[in-house]
């Protein structure tokens, strides 16, 4: 996937050029979409597989989402709603799998 948006990336602008626009996303975005952590070992081709794997199901937004509730039938805490708000931005303006 990262590859695919790579070949619309315009590097005099430092943004995406999709059909609805320009847009730039984010280290969050990214991770959003990939799965991926912004944080880690440095990445260097020379020692990469042609086989890559990912773990989706720890990866993914309903993963953060339960790490990021409170019990039920309580109010919402301002964590659980900046959760809900990158999920809803992930998935409705960033158009993210997740």
């Amino acid at each position: 996937m990262l590859i695919a948006a790579m070949h619309f990336f315009e590097k005099s602008t430092n943004t995406f050029q999709f059909k609805s626009g320009m847009m730039t996303p984010t280290l969050f975005d990214v991770s959003a979409i990939t799965g991926l952590r912004p944080t880690g070992k440095t990445y260097n081709p020379s020692d990469a597989s042609d086989n890559i794997t990912l773990n989706y199901k720890e990866n993914a937004f309903s993963a953060y989402i339960l790490k990021h509730s409170g019990p039920e039938n309580e109010e919402v805490f301002d964590e659980e709603h900046v959760a809900f708000l990158n999920l809803w931005l992930s998935h409705f303006v960033f158009c993210s799998r997740s």
